[in-house]
């Protein structure tokens, strides 16, 4: 009875069923009646394997490590984007990958994200605790594996067609069988999306019971022929078959809620919600919708048909409301539901089920003996979903702080972290004129309803206060108002999100105390106060510098990033002729060496902000910045903080990447093919132009042999027309004449007696 068979072992459902029932001992949530007999049986099970395996092993009591339900499972394997296109339900069986494991010391919270990280299935992947898997599309394997499994579970809403095919052969071979199997088929509510409650003004609920006259949404009629294919296979005798029809699953992975938490954790801005968002959502967690599987094969009860569903009655608006403030602004927009399909993520089936609105009363789930992890629903624990998301996926906020020398490059260096780790740059001057600005705009009225507060009054008081104390601190902020606006900034939600990076603040160690102090009591008394465990920065990199170098990199930097900056107040009414005047290199040095004296003082052995992260167990990270490269410093902290802790790329991101490379290599391959052109061109020409050179030459060879030719044949011409052509030709005209019959011989003794020689 524990051999188990379940579909898609890579997708959510199978991959987190596998693993709890991998783990489950054969009959542990049955009845009390059947314990003495099940531990009978194990004991004698237990005894065999002992005597099989040799007398000299000791016994045990521990059955999980035999008597656990042996896994064998199909994989769902790697969807393609256009796979899902084709065909939307098989979106809910779409998995991400997992988050990184980063050790924080805390065991609790360690074990926890090493549980989420683990509950992440991961597409065309068996899992470890999965004893073997097949192909979907092996029908042969499948078979056999079928046959021979005591369990069969089958996510339906993914796998349709392959589960109406095993009913199908179940039915067929139901006769064979010589013990009871048992088949469930997990389908989802949406069977039920059109089913009208009796009352009129549909206040009431849909009960379990009345699943005979359940009406499906239109996408879904063949899931509803499927599960009466099940029912209908139950009056087997040898066939224990159920249909658990599960609410809207959510859960760390790619859920139905993913899109909503994944844009308000990136944007932290409002989230859409379609339509008024009345439409109550039947729900479940994937954990308490496996806790009810695992029930009914245990106990397997006489109710057939199953509504898995929490006790929530949440509608679309409250669990978009509890997202968004849980992870974003708080703010949520009703748009019309149109434009639902603006959002490219978001897909048919999902929309379906986002903008159902039905009320289900569940009936045998609440007499199962099952222990709910989130049995009140999706809003009531918003707060523990949410950090299993963020666990899951390593979304942790990663918070640094930059602090060093001044004009060491912590500007800088701040920015290359922010770039690299898609975190939010905290520059205090930046904050405070940000945060001023914000207080002038609302004590004005300037800013929209959502935005303005309720107590104007108290605004304009503090700006006032501000703006008072400017005047009698030489036109500067005082340090408190700063540390009130850098701490509000790191609570904000996308610092708690994302991260941070603060760039050269805290200066001191009073203000590193104030600012990262836990809750609003000010503790000037301890020492060491306690530290707000949401905004303490997880790293501390300390750029280490010379007076000397500091003053040669101020003194090397264009005027325009000179002028204005804290290294140029002495000098920002200075008028300004040349690049490097003498005015803007006076001013730079003096504002410098003052800001050196500061830091030197703030900063000695005995008394230094960084003895404040010490004391916390936070040690400052000591990069040595004098005559050190961007790279090389970005490479150090780059090995200490480790990978971004973020989605990565976004696909238009990643589509933009492609397109730029693709174009990139467009154009070098133009310009290769262009200057391989050109080349053959010149090529041609140089070839072109060596022939015409090498016959102009040939050409002259062979003026000046026809010359020495000619010049050589004077002397034999002359010769020949003297002595021989005048006798030759009166023997040709006598041949000529005579015709004899052998003319050549004719003509030799013409010659040979008429040679001038032989006249002689």
């Amino acid at each position: 009875m524990g051999r188990v068979f379940i579909s898609n072992v890579d997708t959510a459902l199978g991959h987190n069923l596998s693993r709890t029932l991998a783990a489950t001992v054969v009959g542990s949530r049955r009845v009390e009646e059947n314990e003495e007999e099940d531990d009978e049986a194990a004991a004698a099970a237990a005894a065999a394997n002992s005597g099989a395996e040799g007398a000299d092993k000791p016994k045990t009591d521990d059955k999980t490590a035999k008597d656990t339900y042996k896994i064998t499972g199909s994989l769902h394997g790697r969807a393609t984007t256009a796979d899902i296109m084709r065909n939307p339900q098989a979106v809910l069986a779409a998995v991400s990958e997992p988050g990184q494991m980063i050790e924080t010391g805390d065991k609790k919270k360690d074990a926890a994200r090493r549980e989420a990280i683990d509950k992440m299935a991961q597409l065309g992947q068996k899992p470890k605790w999965v004893k073997e898997t097949m192909q979907s599309n092996d029908r042969n394997v499948l078979r056999q594996t079928l046959l021979s499994s005591d369990v069969i579970i089958y996510d339906i809403v993914a796998s349709l067609e392959e589960a109406s095919w095993a009913v199908d052969l179940l039915a067929e071979k139901a006769d064979t069988f010589e013990r009871p199997k048992t088949f469930i088929a997990v389908s989802s509510i949406m069977t039920w999306a059109r089913t009208k409650t009796e009352n009129e003004d549909g206040d009431g609920a849909v009960s379990e019971d009345e699943f005979r006259r359940r009406k499906p949404h239109p996408n879904w009629k063949s899931h509803i022929a499927l599960e009466k294919n099940v029912i209908k296979l139950s009056k087997k005798s040898t066939i224990k078959a159920y249909v658990v029809a599960a609410g809207l699953i959510y859960h760390a992975g790619d859920s139905i809620f993913h899109t909503l938490l994944k844009t308000a954790w990136q944007s932290g801005g409002e989230l859409m919600c379609f339509g008024d968002g009345n439409n109550n959502l039947p729900t479940i967690h994937l954990d308490d919708l496996i806790s009810v599987v695992v029930e009914l094969i245990e106990t397997t009860p006489e109710s057939k048909y199953i509504v898995a569903i929490d006790d929530s009655k949440n509608t679309l608006y409250d669990i978009t409301k509890a997202i968004s403030e849980a992870l974003g602004s708080g703010v949520v927009k009703k748009v019309p539901k149109e434009e639902a399909f603006l959002e490219k993520s978001l897909t048919q089936a999902n929309y379906d089920m986002l903008t159902v609105n039905l009320r289900l009363e569940p009936g045998h789930i609440k007499e199962m003996s099952i222990e709910w992890k989130y049995e009140s629903g999706f809003v009531e624990n918003m707060q523990q979903i949410a950090q299993e998301y963020k666990d899951a996926r390593g979304l942790w906020p990663l918070k640094i702080v930059v602090h060093g020398t001044p004009a060491s490059g912590k500007t800088f260096v701040a920015q290359k972290i922010a770039e690299h780790y898609k975190i939010h740059l905290i520059d205090p001057d930046q904050v405070v004129q940000d945060a001023v600005s914000r207080l002038e705009r609302r004590a004005n009225g300037e800013l929209s309803a959502d935005e303005q507060d309720d107590d104007v009054e108290v605004d304009r008081e503090l700006l006032n206060e501000i703006r008072e104390a400017v005047k009698a601190n030489n036109g500067k902020y005082p340090s408190n108002h700063i540390i009130s606006f850098v701490r509000e900034r790191l609570r904000s939600m996308p610092c708690r999100n994302h991260g941070y990076v603060l760039d050269g603040f805290p200066t001191t160690l009073d203000e590193a105390k104030e600012l990262f102090r836990a809750g609003d009591e000010e503790t000037k008394d301890e020492k060491i106060p306690p530290a707000d465990e949401a905004i303490v920065p997880e790293f501390v990199f300390s750029l280490e510098a010379s007076d000397q170098f500091a003053k040669q990199r101020i003194m090397k930097l264009p005027e325009a990033e000179v002028s204005g900056t804290r290294n140029s107040e002495e000098g920002k009414h200075t008028c300004l002729v040349a690049r490097h005047s003498d005015a803007v290199a006076d001013s730079a040095s003096a504002a410098l060496t003052k800001r050196l004296e500061e830091f030197r003082k703030a900063n000695t052995d005995e008394n230094t902000v960084l003895n404040y992260f010490d004391e916390l167990e936070i040690h400052p990270i000591q990069i040595p910045a004098e005559n050190a490269e961007a790279d090389e410093i970005m490479d150090k902290i780059i090995k200490a903080a480790g990978k971004p802790r973020n989605y990565g790329p976004s696909p238009e991101e990643i589509a933009e990447q492609r397109r730029k490379a693709e174009a990139e290599r467009a154009m070098a391959e133009a310009q290769a093919s262009e200057e391989r052109a050109q080349r053959e061109k010149e090529e041609v020409e140089r070839h072109k132009k060596a022939v015409q050179e090498w016959n102009l030459r040939l050409e002259e060879v062979r003026k000046q042999e026809q010359e020495v030719l000619e010049a050589q044949s004077v002397p034999l011409r002359n010769y020949l027309m003297r002595h021989v052509m005048p006798t030759l030709t009166a023997g040709l005209i006598e041949v000529a004449k005579t015709r004899p019959e052998d003319p050549i011989d004719y003509l030799a003794e013409f010659l040979f007696k008429h040679n001038p020689g032989n006249l002689a």
